[in-house]
Order: C-alpha cells, then structure tokens, then sequence
C-alpha cells in the first residue's frame, strides 16, 4: 500500500483533478451539482465529473462520459 504524506488540500487536488475532470469547481468546493426529486439514475447529458443527488433515493451518482452515463457512488 502506497502512503502519501502531505495537506489535505494536496490530496484533493490530486483525487478531484483525476476523478472529476470535466468538474473543475469542485477544487475550490463548488462543484456542478445536479439535484434531481424523482427515483433512479438520472438520464440526462451533463459534463464529465458532474454529480447528481437523488433525493427520493438518497443516492449521489457521477457522470463518466460527458453524456448520458451516470454512475452511482456506493455509499
């Protein structure tokens, strides 16, 4: 197992820079949010990195893709 040693913040930048790259706010913690009040994924197209919070389900999802591919986060 790697150990990385170092600020929170480097960390952040590191792990926001790789997973939400098309999210650029979320480095300065604005992120695009989407939230959405019916159930199940969202279907709709949205940049890469962009979540998604369902509140009927309570579950967050992330575009992958840049279109209409959302993947749920485990919680």
């Amino acid at each position: 197992m790697t150990q990385y040693v170092g600020t929170p913040g480097v960390f952040w930048k590191m792990f926001s820079s790789k997973g939400f790259t098309g999210n650029k706010r979320i480095k300065t913690g604005r992120p695009r949010v989407i939230v959405k009040s019916d159930t199940g994924a969202p279907a709709m197209a949205a940049p890469i990195g962009t979540l998604c919070y369902v509140v009927a389900d309570a579950d967050t999802y992330r575009n992958s893709d840049g279109s209409t591919t959302w993947v749920k986060i485990v919680d």
